[in-house]
């Protein structure tokens, strides 16, 4: 423990790390999900599921103190029918994968010391949501201690003090500390697809990105949207000395609201990441920096509290060639991170009924009642990923309706 408070302090005493902004420029390669052919690389990336070549990392680490809840957020209830909870979603979503493209694919879960359990009691009462247990491995990044703004810790009593998972940079410490990469070379896999749990509308293994990160030869891809507003906790895509560096929304607190850093796109945390990537950078001892965070818990006294995180996106100083991957929001992006308003699980719920609705249309359903706009609707994961997946099932003239469940 001692070590831990050495680190946190030395980092909270150094000189505030802040963003060069005027050495970026908005990103000038990408390709655009919404508008560009598709058809070929799609193909790319389904080939490198069937041929076993990627696994799948889920980052379920943090401890959802936005939420102002003691609830573990992957148990909330997300369907807008059946409240199947959003680790069900998630979990159902790789098993339709697995059982269509990938029977072998591993998935990683990273979680930290406070959630762990409780996670392992989620999957396991629940029956692992239909993914056989012995293809899901979990691990526990670290945590460091959280102090008040003069540098004092937390005293939680019984000898414990208050601390917090390191960030999603985090999983490169992770995985070193285990012998997960060594397995998925083992196994020949090439590509891992990251992504953060609480995005509903999420695209696991979405086979677009794979193929574009396959056949440009990528180290690592992320993806982004143009769709959002200011103000919105999302990092900033940037091109910095000609190479993708996302810009974290904690350095933007004094950016004009009429900043380019505000029409640029912004990360949604998914990303893939070359497997020889990984393994070159824990071989080369890459250390990725830490960052000083102030935040409120509210389990604790309302007052500013600060710790120190990595992100997982300062891996791309070292990538050698990287891509980026423009999707719409409304199909890709609906995360669970607060309690209510934007963001919430309300928002969420809604954002994932309206894209089963779009679905059923593009399969040539139509709604019974067109008037109305709130209607509900759920899509089993396990029946369809997608609307190319309902066409020709569904029968001719076939409508639907508010609280229609199919699968």
């Amino acid at each position: 423990m001692k070590d831990k408070f050495n680190l946190v302090r030395r980092v909270l005493g150094g000189q505030e790390r802040r963003a060069e902004l005027s050495h970026l420029r908005p990103p000038s390669t990408y390709f655009d999900n919404r508008t560009d052919c598709t058809g070929d690389l799609a193909q790319s990336g389904l080939r490198l599921l069937k041929e076993g070549k990627v696994a799948v990392l889920m980052v379920a680490g943090g401890l959802s103190s936005r939420m102002k809840t003691r609830v573990l957020r992957g148990d909330l209830p997300i369907g807008p029918v059946t409240d199947r909870s959003i680790f069900r979603l998630q979990g159902e979503k790789i098993g339709a994968i697995q059982k269509r493209f990938a029977p072998a694919m591993q998935w990683l879960v990273l979680t930290s010391p406070g959630i762990h359990s409780a996670t392992l009691r989620s999957f396991k009462s629940n029956g692992f949501f239909g993914v056989p247990s012995d293809g899901i491995r979990f691990f526990q990044q670290a945590t460091l201690p959280v102090l008040d703004m003069d540098g004092r810790p937390i005293d939680l009593g019984d000898g414990r003090f208050l601390e917090n998972p390191t960030g999603h940079g985090g999983m490169l410490e992770a995985l070193k500390e285990t012998s997960l990469l060594q397995e998925l070379i083992r196994r020949g896999v090439d590509y891992l697809f990251y992504f953060q749990y609480p995005n509903v509308l999420e695209q696991v293994c979405d086979p677009v990105m794979l193929g574009y990160h396959h056949e440009n030869g990528f180290d690592a891809t992320t993806k982004a949207i143009t769709e959002y507003d200011p103000e919105e906790k999302m990092g900033r895509c940037t091109e910095k000395n000609g190479s993708l560096h996302i810009l974290e929304y904690h350095f933007l607190k004094e950016v004009s609201m009429n900043s380019w850093l505000h029409t640029t796109p912004a990360s949604i945390g998914t990303h893939v990441w070359s497997v020889s990537f990984l393994e070159r950078c824990i071989r080369n001892g890459i250390q990725l920096p830490y960052h000083r965070i102030v935040y409120h818990d509210p389990f604790v006294d309302p007052y500013p509290l600060q710790k120190v995180e990595q992100f997982i996106f300062d891996l791309l100083e070292y990538t050698t060639k990287c891509g980026l991957v423009l999707v719409g929001k409304n199909r890709e992006y609906a995360p669970v991170k607060t309690p209510k308003g934007r963001d919430s699980l309300e928002s969420a719920q809604k954002a994932l009924s309206q894209l089963y609705i779009s679905w059923l249309k593009e399969a040539g359903a139509r709604q019974r009642d067109p008037d109305c706009c709130l209607c509900k609707v759920e899509i089993s994961p396990l029946l369809a990923l997608s609307s190319d997946d309902l066409k020709g099932r569904l029968p001719p003239g076939f409508t639907f309706h508010d609280g229609l469940l199919l699968g």
